[in-house]
């Protein structure tokens, strides 16, 4: 990660507009529907860039001002005084205006914006605050998104970066198997009994399958994730953690399984064992039930490259959607972020027929949804 005195102020209004835009806009909640205020050359009323926050009803605006490193080209009290009486007509009524500037770090400028802010309030107007840009690189800082953003915006010679996704996209849908049973119930019609000798079953013996018989759950859902070098670095010893929300699933696994049969002796078992453990790079978190952690074998990531692996979840019953966090670490290189996993199950539908021996036993039909599991 480059270090906060190594970022490189914008070289341009225009991209100090682009920096404050989606700066605040990750900081309001509100990506997309801030706006940068009209085009160039239009009466903008003090205000470059606006929009809602989230949890807000009223419009927060900002006055972005790109300065040279010089004295004379710092921000100063009089084009401070010039936007605020111009803000004072944007309508909507603003309920606080932020300026933004590149400009370092002042204390009596601060002083002064301190002063207007409580002067504006008991005017009944609105808030006024101040980011330098020491300031902006500690908002710069909290917020990863922007930060990458930013950080690759300007082509850094040496810059490192990451995607997650689920294979470019960040959003996926699973579909856990579900049996959806519609029972309707009939009245038995009487009838003379007639014996039948070809009713009679014979059950046969269990075969060797079905004495070794297991379960196939169809609820668990594979999900693949792709990480990619985006960057202009190599990434070394790296490792990705990633886990999902845990009250909304029932198990999350590898997907890996070591060899248990009983019907080869015990050192082929450990043999096959041995290579699987060799092999595989998704391994069980040591703290945390709903963590995995993917360690590549091969732990250089260069420009470009790509590696992808998957993973299964068991969805709880009823969940919509599930959250996905991952946290990537390296030997030069932090980054973290999250994924949505939409649920939308499917249903094998069966019809069931019960028969009832009198007319208060007749019901309305019902339906009744299990979860898919069959016996292999």
């Amino acid at each position: 990660m480059i270090a906060p005195t190594q970022i490189k102020k914008p070289e341009n209004w225009q991209d100090f507009e682009k920096l404050c835009k989606k700066l605040w806009g990750e900081i309001w909640d509100c990506a997309d529907t801030i706006k940068r205020n009209g085009r160039n050359g239009q009466k903008q009323n003090g205000v470059d860039i606006y929009g809602i926050p989230k949890g807000e009803s009223s419009y927060y605006g900002i006055q972005c001002k790109c300065k040279e490193d010089n004295t004379d080209s710092a921000l100063t009290q009089k084009e401070i005084d010039e936007e605020l009486k111009k803000s004072i007509n944007f309508k909507p009524t603003l309920k606080r205006l932020i300026f933004a500037t590149t400009s370092n770090k002042d204390a009596s400028l601060e002083e002064y914006i301190r002063q207007k802010d409580i002067e504006y309030r008991k005017k009944g107007l609105f808030e006024v605050h101040l980011f330098c840009w020491e300031d902006i690189v500690d908002l710069l800082e909290e917020r990863r998104n922007t930060y990458n953003w930013y950080i690759n915006n300007c082509q850094y010679k040496d810059c490192s970066d990451v995607s997650v996704t689920f294979d470019g996209e960040n959003t996926i849908v699973i579909h856990p198997q579900y049996i959806r049973t519609t029972t309707t119930y009939k009245l038995r019609q009487k009838q003379e009994f007639v014996f039948d000798i070809s009713s009679l079953k014979i059950t046969p013996l269990p075969t060797l399958n079905q004495l070794f018989k297991s379960e196939i759950d169809y609820r668990w859902c594979e999900i693949k994730l792709k990480i990619e070098n985006i960057g202009s670095t190599s990434i070394k010893d790296y490792k990705l953690y990633f886990w999902v929300e845990g009250d909304k699933i029932e198990d999350i696994t590898t997907g890996i399984h070591h060899c248990m049969s009983n019907l080869i002796s015990g050192s082929e078992r450990a043999e096959i064992n041995r290579r699987i453990d060799e092999e595989r790079e998704v391994f069980e978190s040591d703290e945390y039930d709903n963590e995995l952690v993917f360690k590549p074998k091969e732990n250089v990531l260069v420009q470009t490259d790509r590696k992808t692996f998957s993973f299964k979840i068991k969805p709880k019953d009823k969940i919509e959607e599930i959250q996905l966090f991952w946290d990537f670490k390296s030997q030069n290189y932090h980054k973290n972020g999250q994924l949505l996993i939409k649920v939308e199950p499917t249903y094998d539908d069966v019809e069931k027929i019960v028969t009832v021996e009198t007319d208060a036993e007749l019901i309305a039909p019902t339906i009744t949804i299990t979860p898919k599991i069959i016996e292999g």
